[in-house]
């Protein structure tokens, strides 16, 4: 991959039609190579405070752990991750215990992070239903499996893979930050292809969007700009219902 390659990213994010808050909360930071989204969980108390500490949080680990003048070796990435994550837990609780207006605040979270601008390899990490999304080839991919009790129903064969993810059972998380004292997350690793686009997004967008509506519209708007397709489809969420807060963060190679 030519050293000159460099990744940028672009988001947007919308309150919705029906809630009175937006409790999501992302972070673009090119330089770094780092992209997250957090959904604080709808109806506790602080889900946008939640949401706030936790990009936060994260964005000054990876700062401080893993600049991109920093020796980190590849088999160290998923633990330098997964302790920017638990930091991220600990913040949340400890704000929650100092403050306690915000007992059982919560959040999702989900990030991209690229440590080298001239390697192709890159690293999702998440917990929760926020997902990653890969756009090649005019082809759509989950990089990430959510964390609810619908999946975990769809997984054992017990509801079908159509379910939406509206369902009641879509709601429950079973994993999240600020939920319990310890958080396990889920991490892997991708190598990127030229043409490539990462999407980042809250549930927002796939409770009103299905993955071939999302296609399509990526597909429409190929020589758009990442802000105008971030914010594209966050209207197309709108008209159908906007019934949650809408995030949407979309990685692309610059030209």
């Amino acid at each position: 991959m030519d050293r000159t390659v460099q990744w940028h990213g672009a988001g947007a994010t919308h309150t919705g039609l029906v809630r009175p808050t937006n409790q999501d909360a992302f972070l673009i930071s090119n330089e770094l190579g780092l992209w997250i989204v957090a959904d604080g969980m709808g109806g506790y108390a602080g889900g946008d405070v939640a949401s706030r500490i936790t990009v936060e949080t994260i964005h000054n680990y990876i700062t401080e752990h893993a600049g991109h003048h920093s020796t980190t070796k590849v088999d160290e990435m998923p633990s330098l991750l997964q302790s920017a994550v638990e930091y991220a837990n600990e913040a949340v609780l400890a704000h929650a215990e100092a403050n306690p207006e915000f007992a059982g605040m919560g959040t999702t979270v989900v990030l991209f992070f690229l440590p080298a601008p001239c390697s192709p390899l890159a690293w999702v990490a998440h917990a929760g239903d926020s997902r990653a999304y890969l756009i090649r080839d005019q082809e759509i991919s989950a990089l990430t499996r959510d964390h609810t009790v619908l999946e975990e129903y769809i997984q054992q064969g017990r509801l079908p893979k159509s379910t939406p993810a509206t369902h009641p059972l879509g709601h429950k998380l079973t994993r999240g930050i600020g939920v319990n004292s310890t958080i396990e997350t889920d991490i892997s690793a991708m190598k990127l292809q030229l043409e490539d686009e990462i999407m980042l997004f809250s549930d927002g967008l796939n409770k009103m969007l299905n993955d071939k509506q999302i296609l399509n519209t990526l597909v429409t708007m190929r020589e758009e700009t990442p802000e105008h397709k971030c914010r594209t489809l966050i209207d197309q969420a709108n008209d159908r219902g906007g019934v949650d807060n809408t995030t949407v963060i979309l990685i692309a190679r610059s030209h």
